[in-house]
């Protein structure tokens, strides 16, 4: 069997296990505030994900770009924080280091963030942030519900990203050819994700939690429910999820010291046999690093390694 069709069945094996998408719905986007910052603008975006559920996003665009400019998708962290989303990213709420849609957008980026399902914007009304039972029990709730349906709350966020694109796509400042995604733990897993499955995103970056689903569970690390699949380690694992965004570019990156990112090295080299096959091996890299004591959790030096890979594609001249 071919390479194309080797990663063609890995990826039908998947959909299968991941279970029907949500129903499609008209966009419907609506700017429901726009900001005029010192060297960009910012606005505050909401456009239909499905029948009757909105997305809600922030995006920045800087001033005196060349239009259609490249676009980056940051997806946020979790951290077990439900009241922060997309803010963090664009330097709104939470730690700075994870505020990287402030640097992207210096760059000449335009940015786009939005909130997963049960985060900032798309938590209930009502829900009590300060107990810390709530938030997890609604956020279980949208895996629990979706399973009683032969779904999976994974295919639902990697639907969100998607539908992210294609609002993306409305715009007349973006370049569809240049679209990637970035992200920290959460973030960065949904970059992996996102990669394999939809090909309109043409390079990535993941940093922290880099590491197989098989050694968090023998650390006893705790698993998202986002990520809680019925059979999905009989298909694959995320060596294989990287095998089929290749060629495209992507960039792993962690701490030796993030427990999430034991084994990163070696989901790497699996991962590589496939960019090496489609003479590709310089689209796929690895920043592992030795932390800083006090570092944070996206530091400094690994956050620009990550800008200039993506400088790298998303840049061609």
């Amino acid at each position: 069997m071919s390479l194309q069709l080797q990663m063609q069945a890995h990826r039908d094996a998947l959909r299968a296990i991941l279970g029907a998408p949500p129903d499609r719905a008209p966009l419907n986007p609506r700017i429901l505030e726009t900001a005029d910052m010192e060297t960009y603008r910012r606005e505050k975006i909401t456009y239909q994900l499905s029948p009757n559920e909105w997305g809600f996003a922030y995006l920045l665009i800087p001033h005196n770009i060349t239009t259609p400019a490249p676009v980056v998708f940051c997806h946020h962290r979790h951290n077990r924080d439900w009241r922060i989303g997309k803010s963090e990213i664009v330097g709104l709420a939470g730690n700075s280091s994870g505020s990287i849609g402030l640097e992207l957008v210096e760059r000449g980026y335009i940015v786009f963030a939005p909130d997963a399902i049960s985060f900032e914007d798309r938590a209930p009304k009502n829900i009590n942030f300060d107990d810390p039972l709530e938030p997890y029990i609604h956020n279980f709730s949208e895996l629990a519900v979706r399973l009683l349906r032969g779904e999976t709350l994974l295919k639902k966020v990697i639907w969100d990203v998607s539908r992210g694109i294609d609002y993306l796509l409305t715009r007349q400042e973006t370049d569809p050819n240049y679209i990637a995604i970035i992200g920290h733990g959460y973030g960065g897993k949904m970059a992996m994700w996102a990669m394999a499955f939809d090909e309109r995103i043409i390079a990535g970056v993941a940093h922290g939690g880099i590491g197989s689903m098989h050694a968090a569970l023998r650390q006893g690390l705790p698993i998202q429910v986002e990520f809680a699949v019925p059979r999905l380690l009989q298909i694959a694992d995320y060596d294989r999820i990287l095998s089929l965004a290749a060629p495209r570019p992507f960039l792993l990156s962690a701490s030796r010291n993030d427990p999430e990112s034991s084994d990163g090295e070696l989901v790497y080299q699996k991962a590589k046999r496939t960019y090496q096959r489609m003479g590709a091996e310089n689209r796929f890299s690895l920043y592992y690093y030795d932390p800083e004591p006090d570092e944070p959790l996206f530091p400094a030096h690994a956050r620009h390694q990550a800008y200039s890979w993506l400088d790298n594609w998303l840049k061609p001249f």
